[in-house]
């Protein structure tokens, strides 16, 4: 077997080992005046009603309460019948006596839906608002927008009404997860909360209501104390997180047939993140290294697991794009940016640009001439669209233009060679010894691409200067 087809292989055995959790969903039997709701009817009166034992007059009233459920498009709140179909009353217009703090599910969503250091960060629980689905509403296929950079998902109660339908269906990255929350909300002949906590970003569909009313509460998920995690993961407890990955991750980097010369190892992120942007798509902070510690699900245990080993990591943003040369025409390009370009006005292209403002580093297609001249990645996890990011830059020559470019943000961890994997110096290293040897095979212009000097002393000082440089950072 060749060395490419043994990468190959060895990395499709390391990805399958990368799994996302299934949302939390279940039942949570309780006493009935814990299915108690209070809220001012249409006539702005106050009312209540116990679900547990209502008729269908008083869930009428309460739906009559409610006024029509939008949903999220971008900034703005849309109503659109075709695409929601329910009720809603906000807060304070509605208040209940069920506390989720004093249950089990603090702890069940610690334990099912996050992972490590994440599942000992206390929770919050935000009250957000009470939906009403009557007969025929639906909400099609969407995703939650994150209130908050702490906020981290959803947790979703179904009171106990004798409806049928509104299941709830989560969608994420190719796998399907169906709760039948209308069967849930009696639990051995006992009126329970059907409940169901999922990340933000996981796409849910409520499916059409048969019959009567469906009614729920939905609560915005956050972490009280996001920057308490200053403390290393030991490797036996990131291995404990996510055994599997750990476990194939050890065995490649003893293994000296795999990367013998050291690499990169390059994940896209499976979950989105909130990267703050202003109304013009500026990002309000342009770096990405402070969202290492918002890395949730399979990308937090990720990242846990490659520096439980003692390997370096950098968040990047790769955006596709085109470079045209002269000498070889137009070729598909990948450049890894260490921040989100925003707001900028330029002359040069984008690939220029970005290896000029945000370090960016040039991934060529494999079979090109220019291939591993920057750096080679070996994709584990393929960049699938679920951590994109919109920004805006300035284009200006003979007529200026806007134009809107996309980046994916990726998580990219340095392997050293063969018996020195934690190793930063001998990366950096390789990289220049296949600059040299592309370089010196054509007479392509690399100008953005290797810093040239005005002659020969000029070059030997610049490489000694990024050599200094080199070797405290493997991702220059």
């Amino acid at each position: 077997m060749d060395s490419d087809q043994y990468t190959k292989d060895a990395l499709s055995s390391l990805a399958s080992t990368v799994v996302d959790k299934a949302p939390y969903f279940g039942s949570l039997p309780l006493h009935t005046d814990a299915f108690k709701i209070y809220f001012d009817d249409k006539h702005g009166q106050a009312r209540a009603i116990t679900t547990a034992n209502s008729t269908d007059e008083q869930l009428s009233v309460l739906a009559a309460a409610c006024s029509v459920a939008p949903f999220g498009r971008g900034a703005e709140a849309v109503v659109d019948d075709t695409y929601r179909n329910a009720g809603k009353l906000d807060l304070p217009h509605f208040a209940i006596p069920f506390e989720p703090t004093t249950t089990t599910l603090a702890a069940g969503i610690k334990e099912s839906v996050l992972d490590g250091k994440e599942s000992k960060r206390p929770i919050r629980f935000e009250l957000y608002k009470l939906n009403v689905y009557c007969e025929g509403g639906f909400f099609k296929a969407h995703k939650d927008t994150p209130r908050g950079a702490t906020m981290f998902g959803s947790l979703v109660l179904v009171y106990p009404t004798t409806h049928t339908g509104g299941a709830l269906v989560f969608r994420h990255r190719g796998r399907e997860w169906t709760f039948d929350s209308a069967a849930a909300v009696h639990h051995d002949g006992a009126p329970a909360f059907g409940y169901a906590a999922f990340y933000s970003d996981v796409e849910h569909e409520v499916l059409p209501v048969t019959s009567e009313y469906r009614v729920t509460v939905t609560y915005n998920l956050y972490f009280d104390d996001i920057e308490d995690d200053t403390q290393p993961m030991s490797t036996s407890a990131a291995a404990d997180d996510d055994p599997a990955f750990a476990s194939r991750l050890g065995r490649l980097l003893d293994d000296p047939l795999f990367l013998p010369q050291g690499g990169y190892l390059g994940f896209g992120l499976r979950h989105s993140y909130p990267l703050q942007l202003t109304e013009e798509f500026y990002p309000t902070e342009k770096g990405l290294q402070h969202l290492l510690d918002m890395l949730k699900g399979a990308d937090a245990s990720v990242l846990r697991a490659v520096r439980a080993a003692g390997l370096s990591t950098q968040l990047r943003a790769a955006y596709d794009t085109e470079m045209d040369s002269y000498d070889y025409g137009v070729h598909d390009i990948t450049v890894l940016t260490t921040g989100v370009m925003g707001g900028e006005m330029t002359e040069s292209s984008l690939w220029c640009h970005l290896k000029e403002c945000y370090n960016g580093t040039v991934l060529w297609p494999k079979g090109h001439k220019q291939y591993r001249v920057e750096r080679e990645v070996h994709w584990v996890t393929p960049r699938a669209g679920a951590s994109q990011v919109k920004t805006m830059m300035i284009a200006y020559g003979n007529d200026a233009s806007l134009e809107y470019h996309y980046a994916e943000l990726c998580l990219l961890v340095a392997v050293g060679p063969s018996g020195e994997r934690t190793a930063k110096d001998n990366l950096t290293k390789s990289e220049n010894e296949w600059l040299d040897s592309v370089h010196d095979e054509d007479d392509y212009d690399w100008s953005g691409v290797v810093k040239e000097g005005n002659n020969e002393e000029e070059e030997e000082q610049m490489d000694e200067e990024e050599d200094e440089e080199e070797d405290d950072n493997p991702f220059l």
